[in-house]
């Protein structure tokens, strides 16, 4: 096992994304295969010990891997899962087939505000590997600088 303390852990839902993640110095990218994330983390324990930021697709069940990564990590972040980024790509969303119902408890009011608007749209989804690669990394960027 690695014996890190990386200044900012990115963990991604989906694995094109973290392919196509430049280097980021002090930055780690895993890949957290959906909702097998909780369990991925328990055996990475520095990821959990470090700042952690959560991207995944914009959908119900991106906002339900994120509760659920919550339940392990609670201070974990999201990037890229919020209305406004919703919004701006408005002309890639498609329906969502089954999507996640139930109450994630752990969902911040902004998340919780993008999750009840794809909902009220008639479940729809955005794919996070359908955002402009230019768009997405300026707010992980973002996110990596203003780290704590």
């Amino acid at each position: 096992m690695l014996d890190i303390q990386p200044e900012n852990v990115f963990v991604f839902e989906n694995l094109e994304s973290v392919l196509a993640m430049p280097d980021l110095p002090g930055a780690v990218v895993i890949h957290g295969a959906g909702y097998g994330v909780d369990d991925r983390l328990r055996n990475i324990p520095w990821a959990l010990t470090s700042p952690l930021s959560y991207w995944g697709d914009l959908d119900s069940h991106g906002f339900a891997i994120l509760n659920q990564l919550r339940s392990v990590c609670p201070d974990a972040r999201s990037v890229l899962m919020d209305e406004a980024t919703l919004l701006a790509f408005r002309d890639l969303w498609v329906p969502e087939p089954g999507p996640a119902t139930g109450v994630f408890g752990l969902l911040t009011d902004a998340e919780q505000s993008a999750l009840d608007r794809l909902r009220a749209e008639g479940n729809v989804r955005m794919e996070q590997e359908r955002i402009t690669w230019q768009f997405a990394l300026a707010e992980l960027r973002r996110v990596d600088a203003f780290v704590e």
